[in-house]
């Protein structure tokens, strides 16, 4: 199992509610989904939040697994407020200028995605013109940024107050939910995120579909049990890594090493028992000067020049008795190849192989 695989399988576990004991006391996550509705509406009568458009119920097919019965599913969309961003114009420069407002996008939380928190000084600035003018919006502290595209899933908790480029979108949960586990929640489901997103050139997940992502929603405590638990297994995954990485590359150098010491063991006899009933490969070498003397004679070969013979320096190591050492000169007809004008598309697309390096990089 490879490092990714583990993590994915403890992710798996803690989402499916077997990663911790379920507590009896716990308050069941229906009660906790009342609390975050009656917050909602306060907050919009208040005039804080916006009405948000109800989302559809959850149908069977969208529940993956089962899960324990003090457990929800629950869309994104229902336990926090869904925010895009958006960039100012570059070339407005008085836009960029003494700027200190953080402006996050994918090509910087690429930079960020071993790390659950943002750093602040790995982001992008904008000032406050340049937000005043422009798509993005400022999203409070401990929310939860994810890139929506190119690609989708990039995601960090950001401990600051923020802004970022369309190609990101945020979540900022109610205080009745832990961030962290929505984190670990929403990294789960970067494959439904998938399958919700559109797009030919590249995959793009709209704010509206990104707040219909389903994950499960285990009671408050439970929450926090879970997270507790992922956090102490995963620097242990983090320890497998190093051993899992250090003994492929062993396997890989000892692949290599052991198709060497074959090839090695091949050449100098060792790798078959000899017999000596085989006809020794002096022979060999004489029926075969008589057949190229023979395709000389017929016109069917030119002739060759004779060859050095071979010096005792150019034999690295020891060989059978009945073994020859022999220059390829001596066994076969060589010649070089050349490449028909590319200015002659006739002489392309006939039935006639034609053979170049990139072929046998491809094949090796």
């Amino acid at each position: 199992m490879t490092p990714e695989q583990l993590k994915a399988s403890i992710l798996q576990y803690a989402m499916e509610g077997k990663l911790v004991k379920q507590d009896p006391n716990d308050e069941p996550a229906s009660e906790l989904l009342k609390k975050i509705e009656e917050k909602k509406s306060r907050l919009v009568k208040e005039g804080k939040i916006k009405k948000s458009r109800k989302l559809s119920a959850i149908p069977n097919d969208e529940k993956s697994f089962d899960i324990p019965n003090n457990w929800k599913w629950v869309r994104l969309g229902e336990i926090g407020i869904i925010t895009s961003g958006g960039t100012p114009r570059k070339a407005e420069t008085s836009y960029w200028e003494d700027a200190d407002i953080p402006w996050i996008t994918p090509a910087i939380m690429s930079k960020a995605q071993n790390n659950v928190f943002f750093d602040n000084d790995s982001v992008g600035k904008i000032n406050q013109k340049g937000l005043n003018n422009s798509s993005a919006q400022l999203i409070s502290a401990n929310s939860i940024v994810v890139s929506s595209r190119a690609p989708i899933g990039y995601i960090n908790i950001v401990p600051f107050d923020y802004t970022t480029n369309q190609g990101c979108k945020s979540i900022s949960t109610f205080s009745e939910i832990d961030n962290k586990y929505i984190y670990y929640a929403i990294k789960f489901s970067v494959p439904d995120m998938y399958k919700r997103a559109s797009g030919t050139t590249f995959k793009e997940i709209s704010g509206t579909r990104f707040g219909e992502t389903v994950i499960p929603l285990p009671p408050l405590e439970e929450q926090k049990r879970i997270v507790v638990k992922i956090e102490k297994l995963m620097p242990l995954v983090d320890e497998y890594a190093e051993s899992y990485n250090r003994l492929q590359k062993i396997d890989n150098e000892f692949e290599d090493k052991l198709k060497q010491s074959v090839l090695q063991y091949a050449m100098e006899g060792k790798l078959v028992k000899q017999n000596p009933s085989d006809e020794p490969a002096s022979e060999l070498i004489k029926k075969i000067e008589n057949e190229k003397a023979e395709l000389v004679k017929e016109g069917k070969i030119k002739k060759s020049k004779k060859l050095p013979a071979i010096t005792d320096d150019e034999k690295p190591f020891d060989i059978p008795d009945s073994w020859e050492w022999v220059r390829l000169g001596n066994i076969g007809d060589w010649g070089a190849g050349a490449t028909p004008s590319r200015q002659h598309p006739e002489y392309y697309g006939g039935d006639v192989l034609l053979l170049h390096p990139a072929v046998y990089t491809d094949g090796q």
